[in-house]
């Protein structure tokens, strides 16, 4: 905000446009992949979709789905289904997708759900996802 003094009086000019106010807040200091949020993991072979949340870095995250197929431990949902068809993954860049980038922990839960509800009705989850019972909230 910029202000400027005419005659005595103290006149403040704003230089926020609507434009500016709409856009999405992004932290523009922390690269994408060293925030939280939700993710889509696709698979390599069938280009059907992992979505998960994390309230850790998206990196972190990504190793250690990375790493489960590694040491062929299905722990995760997308590495059982990577291990369990011998599916191909590939490298962050081009196997996961930031859906929701999210600070707080609070939504987590709401927006993995509508995701994970979007790429089930488009027929695009892998089938080792459970999509939970259809709410028509989401």
């Amino acid at each position: 905000m910029a202000s400027e003094i005419l005659s005595g009086s103290l006149r403040v000019k704003c230089n926020n446009k609507i434009s500016q106010l709409m856009k999405p807040n992004t932290d523009n200091n922390t690269p994408c992949y060293n925030r939280s949020g939700i993710y889509k993991l696709t698979c390599n072979t069938c280009k059907l979709a992992y979505v998960g949340q994390t309230s850790r870095s998206l990196k972190l995250r990504f190793q250690e789905h990375t790493r489960y197929i590694s040491y062929s431990n299905p722990q995760s949902t997308y590495a059982q289904h990577v291990l369990h068809n011998r599916h191909e993954y590939g490298p962050i860049d081009h196997s996961m997708t930031i859906l929701k980038p999210l600070k707080g922990t609070t939504l987590l839960t709401p927006y993995e759900q509508y995701f994970i509800q979007t790429f089930h009705q488009k027929g695009q989850l892998i089938p080792e996802k459970f999509a939970g019972e259809k709410t028509p909230l989401l």
